[in-house]
């Protein structure tokens, strides 16, 4: 029975994606911006839904229900992403690597697409390594075969129609894994509870989570709004814009459902597990698979495969737009993007396989180069328009990724001790945006330019000194830069009369 329902999983998955076949590169990349408001909404919900699931229940087994505020922040991130949806419309949106190289030139263009290419994997992995995790406990499977095995379902089922098989699939896989979080919240609720409380007091408090933490969630989500490119390519192919805000919007209210059941189940295993030591989503399987049986288990079983196909199918797929439309320079090959696919998902196997027990470091490293390389020029090329040349962003670029490395690598590339106490992450935005600044300031007014520069130097020493929290330092820096960036852009919009230009290109 249970094989049964693992291989007609599999072919459902299989049928859907072929069914939606795309001729043509418009309809593979973008279905011929033609997705309505159900389709946007589905999208939508089940792109943030698989990432929350998976943190939630985590941080809710470590932390109690102040985890809510992780759910809360990307929501926040994604309703910010649609407000700013006319602002990449301005710019006929493909990726951020093409309104980057659309503003600035090639060498931004393949240098961001580069760094998406590389980084989209990194950030895939997490449910990646939850299904395989999973899988590993449940059949007994290696590691490289549960990574390998979802990767190629995954790649097997949007190799036709692309954004099309997507939408027909991230449908069918949140129907599945609600099915399983409603199965698995039903066993859950029928164990009883230990005679005696285990969990901590703090766990019932809305913060008991250290405040340092809930500001990294909200200052890390509200900083990838410049750069969640999976979810502004979505709305960016809907037939009606402003419809696409109201699905975003009606998502969100959907996902805080999500981020309550979440959360409970997190704190409800750690009531029935008691164990601080073990991961909130070991023990989180452990408690299934001790007692679901038959169909139940094989529902669970799909239910988390499809977790893993939700957030890595739209993010691999996003990664692959970038790669071969603007690293390789094929924008209009539909054979190429199909290439720069399967080369997304080998790269995310190999990092599974490289480091899978350091997946915290690895979204360091991923967050340290993607905020240097494209949340500022994302947010440069948004107020100031073409106001900078390829060689000045490539040299902020630079500097804020060289900074960041340089502080990881002091700290011996570790992902909870850093050096003065500030997170690379913020660093390589920071040091992006002080340099723009400057850069924009030295072209009109140098005296500003040093003034500004002293003045932010000075505040930053003055942080690193008196301030002790590690989770908030650096997200006061990455604040410092973008005051900074605030009082460029002030100084120098009035006196040079800058206007963001769209780009000219069109979707073609």
């Amino acid at each position: 029975m249970v094989l049964m329902l693992l291989a007609g999983y599999i072919a459902a998955l299989l049928i859907l994606g072929r069914k939606m076949t795309a001729p043509t590169l418009q309809s593979f990349r973008n279905g011929n911006r033609r997705l309505g408001f159900w389709t946007i909404f589905v999208m939508v919900t089940a792109l943030w839904s698989s990432s929350l699931i998976v943190v939630e229940l985590d941080a809710a087994y470590r932390y109690g229900i102040s985890a809510l505020w992780y759910g809360v922040s990307v929501c926040v991130m994604s309703v910010l992403v649609s407000s700013l949806m006319p602002m990449f419309e301005r710019y006929h949106y493909i990726s951020n690597s093409d309104l980057l190289g659309s503003v600035f030139g090639q060498g931004v263009r393949r240098l961001s697409a580069l760094v998406i290419g590389g980084t989209f994997p990194i950030f895939a992995l997490s449910n990646q390594l939850a299904a395989a995790l999973f899988l590993s406990t449940w059949l007994h499977w290696p590691l490289w075969l549960s990574l390998t095995a979802t990767t190629a379902l995954i790649l097997a089922s949007i190799q036709f129609g692309g954004i099309l098989s997507l939408a027909r699939l991230q449908g069918f896989n949140l129907v599945v894994v609600l099915a399983g979080l409603f199965l698995a919240g039903l066993e859950i609720a029928k164990t009883p509870l230990p005679s005696a409380p285990i969990l901590p007091p703090a766990f019932q408090n809305w913060w008991s989570t250290d405040h340092g933490l809930v500001m990294v969630w909200f200052g890390m989500n509200i900083l990838n709004v410049l750069s969640a490119q999976a979810e502004i390519q979505t709305l960016a192919a809907a037939k009606n814009k402003h419809d696409a805000i109201w699905a975003t919007w009606l998502s969100t209210l959907w996902l805080g459902l999500i981020i309550a059941f979440s959360t409970w189940l997190g704190v409800r295993t750690r009531e029935l597990t008691g164990n601080p030591h073990e991961s909130g989503l070991q023990a989180f399987f452990h408690l299934v698979l001790a007692h679901a049986h038959g169909p139940v288990l094989a529902i669970m079983g799909m239910a988390m495969w499809s977790l893993a196909l939700m957030w890595c199918g739209p993010l691999l797929f996003s990664g692959a737009i970038s790669v071969s439309g603007d690293l390789f320079g094929k924008s209009s090959s539909v054979s190429w993007l199909r290439l720069s696919l399967v080369i997304e998902g080998a790269v995310m196997i190999l990092y599974g396989l490289w480091r899978p027990d350091q997946l915290v470091w690895w979204r360091v490293f991923g967050l340290t180069l993607r905020n240097a390389a494209v949340v500022g020029p994302t947010l440069a090329a948004l107020i100031w328009g073409r106001s900078f040349s390829s060689r000045t962003i490539l040299t902020a670029i630079s500097c804020g990724i060289i900074v960041a490395l340089g502080l990881n690598l002091l700290a011996g590339f570790s992902s909870t001790h850093f050096i003065l106490g500030i997170n690379p992450m913020w660093a390589s935005a920071a040091i992006t945006l002080v340099c723009l600044s400057v850069f924009q300031l030295a072209r009109y007014n140098p005296f500003l330019a040093v003034i500004g520069t002293v003045l932010w130097s000075i505040a930053t020493l003055l942080l690193v000194t008196f301030y002790s929290s590690a989770n908030v330092l650096g997200i006061l820096i990455l604040l410092s830069g973008l005051l900074f960036l605030w009082f460029a852009y002030s100084a120098t919009r009035q006196s040079a009369g800058l206007s963001p230009e769209p780009s000219l290109d069109s979707d073609s």
